[in-house]
């Protein structure tokens, strides 16, 4: 399916509980923007004074088997409570999901991957996001990425319990263990002044 230049920002609609996603895809389909993520936004909502919490909706849903390509992802978050508090960029039902050629910044999370969660991403780009744990991504696949100024309050700033191929790591914090990487297998990657924590393979 193919989506024209825009920025959509409006509507919402809830998969599970009462989670609300600016973009739920719940078949096995592949989502495309016609002129790639510069042209083509997803815009969240935060809630005013909070971030997360009631009210907050999340830039997509993918289901099993669905693909998303070529967008900017922004300004999505959680619930501040409960079951759905992770992934405010993408939250996906497996890693059988995948997104690709995409711009990940500036969302939330209260608990895990403020910028995706539980995702095969390719040539992306997550910028500025945020989360308790996994700033970045937490329980991904990420392949020729870059990850860059996230952060996240207990540890991965730029990702957590992730496995990272050819991608590059700068200015991501965090208050508590491992600014980089926490509890990640990196291989063939580039870290820029952080230490990555656990069980890394740099070649």
């Amino acid at each position: 399916m193919l989506v024209s230049n825009g920025v959509y920002a409006t509507g919402g609609r809830a998969v599970y509980g009462t989670m609300a996603n600016r973009v739920a895809v719940d078949k096995p389909l592949t989502l495309r923007s016609v002129n790639g993520p510069e042209c083509t936004v997803i815009r969240g909502r935060q809630v005013p004074g909070t971030t997360n919490g009631d009210g907050a909706i999340r830039c997509v849903y993918l289901a099993n088997g669905a693909r998303l390509s070529g967008f900017t992802l922004t300004n999505g978050a959680t619930l501040g409570e409960g079951d759905d508090r992770g992934g405010g960029g993408v939250f996906c039902e497996s890693e059988d999901a995948m997104v690709t050629n995409c711009v990940i910044r500036g969302n939330s999370a209260a608990y895990e991957g403020g910028g995706h969660l539980g995702v095969r991403w390719t040539t992306a780009t997550l910028t500025g996001n945020s989360a308790e744990h996994g700033g970045g991504a937490d329980g991904c696949t990420l392949s020729n990425c870059t990850l860059t100024g996230n952060s996240a309050k207990d540890g991965g700033g730029g990702a957590a319990g992730s496995t990272l191929y050819n991608c590059l790591l700068s200015g991501n914090s965090a208050r508590g263990d491992c600014g980089g990487a926490a509890g990640c297998t990196a291989m063939r990657s580039v870290k820029a002044g952080v230490a990555l924590w656990a069980v890394l393979f740099f070649s």
